[in-house]
């Protein structure tokens, strides 16, 4: 009866496994599509500044990188708040 119940429990294990590998397939599948479409895209711009040197130190110095990731983030708490159905705060 013990051998019945670890064939059994073996068959099960086995299956369960070969259920994760066909998902992890499956979600590989998936990831490489999204890779190659990330890859597709250049990074040439991204390395140009937009801002000349010249004016680089005195946004640091006055501290308007902080603002304005202060404002960003208030600006993306206000559209995550209004995109909530019932919730229309100061639309």
């Amino acid at each position: 009866m013990t051998a019945l119940l670890n064939l059994i429990y073996c068959f099960l294990l086995d299956m369960i496994l070969s259920f994760t590998d066909v998902w992890k397939g499956g979600w590989d599948s998936v990831l490489s599509v999204a890779d190659q479409l990330l890859a597709s895209i250049g990074t040439g711009s991204l390395s140009t500044p937009i801002i000349p040197i010249q004016y680089t130190w005195v946004l640091g110095a006055t501290g308007m990188s902080q603002a304005v990731a202060i404002i960003a983030s208030a600006m993306l708490v206000r559209f995550t708040l209004q995109a909530i159905p019932f919730v229309r705060w100061g639309s």
